[in-house]
């Protein structure tokens, strides 16, 4: 497990050392570092692999997937997970949140992001756009599967606003209850596209919270689909 530890998605590449702080913005750097190290401990040899991301980890677990399959040439079966990350675009609806652009914006700009980021994707758009996995999944190679709640906290409180206690005392007004639903279908159609299993697939949920890996995989909540957990 590699702690979330550089604030911009592993995607910082900046020389300049903040004077005032300290702080070193070369995220990309430490996921180099830490491929390097674990190839040497024995990656290299792995029959299977998987690459997961959690919350602010997902996107970066589906920015390096391709570059992740690359490293591990003889690595017969390799694949990527994104849990509650793919946070999505929403241009309507703004309740009284802000959306998600000026943050990546900020990022991009702070962290020195763009020549992380693919250039099949920042060759149509601003780089900030490209942190939208909508906008970047498409190109992706390697099998990608992603898990989400079609109401993920994250999502609903930077798009719509402050909703937390409406919804968790089952309350939301009219207008509320119909921004949900239209961000919701919004989200299913920006999802990758299915048409081939093997390599693109989707578990997604309709309950109010947000990561599935770090504390919803347990015994009281748990989905049952079809008989499979």
């Amino acid at each position: 497990m590699v702690a979330y530890c550089d604030g911009g998605a592993f995607t910082g590449d900046v020389e300049r050392v903040d004077p005032a702080t300290n702080l070193h913005f070369r995220g990309a750097r430490i996921f180099s570092a830490v491929m390097e190290d674990l190839l040497s401990k024995g990656l290299k040899d792995a029959k299977n692999a998987l690459l997961i991301g959690s919350s602010a980890g997902a996107y970066p677990a589906m920015l390096y997937c391709d570059r992740f399959s690359k490293l591990l040439p003889n690595t017969p079966r390799i694949k990527c997970l994104t849990d509650s990350g793919y946070f999505i675009d929403v241009k309507k609806n703004l309740e009284h949140g802000k959306g998600f652009e000026p943050i990546y914006k900020s990022l991009v700009t702070l962290h020195g992001s763009a020549k992380a980021l693919p250039k099949s994707c920042t060759s149509r758009m601003k780089p900030e756009l490209c942190f939208f996995p909508q906008n970047m999944q498409r190109d992706i190679k390697t099998p990608l599967f992603t898990i989400m709640s079609s109401f993920d906290i994250i999502q609903v409180g930077t798009t719509l606003g402050d909703y937390y206690n409406a919804i968790t005392h089952n309350n939301c007004s009219a207008t509320q209850k119909k921004n949900l639903r239209e961000l919701r279908l919004e989200f299913l159609t920006k999802l990758p596209n299915a048409s081939d299993p093997k390599s693109r697939g989707a578990f997604i949920d309709s309950q109010f919270h947000h990561t599935r890996l770090q504390s919803y995989w347990n015994p009281q909540n748990v989905s049952v689909v079809n008989n499979v957990v």
